[in-house]
């Protein structure tokens, strides 16, 4: 019991920083690791190790389960072709990108 005492402390800290945010500073926060995981996904299904991406729409949303994530609608380009994807990130360590493309299309 002794230990836990040291890091409730800790956890309350954590709680109170995390709720400082705002959407934009979320949205913000969550950006770039968003296009990082949005390009990864993009080179090995455009078959393209030269993409260009930009967001083209972001907002925060709640999940089902009570927590809050950033979304991102994210197009790239590259090698002639291009899709869109919806990329939603928890936090800058967890984001994963969905193909929003019904088939990739040609520039």
């Amino acid at each position: 019991m002794k230990g836990s005492s040291k890091l409730l402390p800790l956890l309350a800290i954590a709680a109170a920083l995390s709720g400082c945010m705002n959407d934009q500073q979320f949205i913000a926060a969550n950006q770039q690791a968003a296009l990082n995981a949005t390009e990864s996904r993009a080179k090995f299904e455009l078959n393209c190790q030269q993409v260009n991406s930009s967001v083209l729409s972001s907002k925060v949303t709640d999940t089902r389960f009570g927590y809050q994530r950033t979304e991102y609608t994210i197009g790239v380009r590259g090698c002639g072709r291009q899709a869109t994807y919806l990329t939603y990130c928890l936090d800058t360590t967890n984001c994963n990108a969905l193909s929003d493309t019904a088939r990739i299309g040609n520039e």
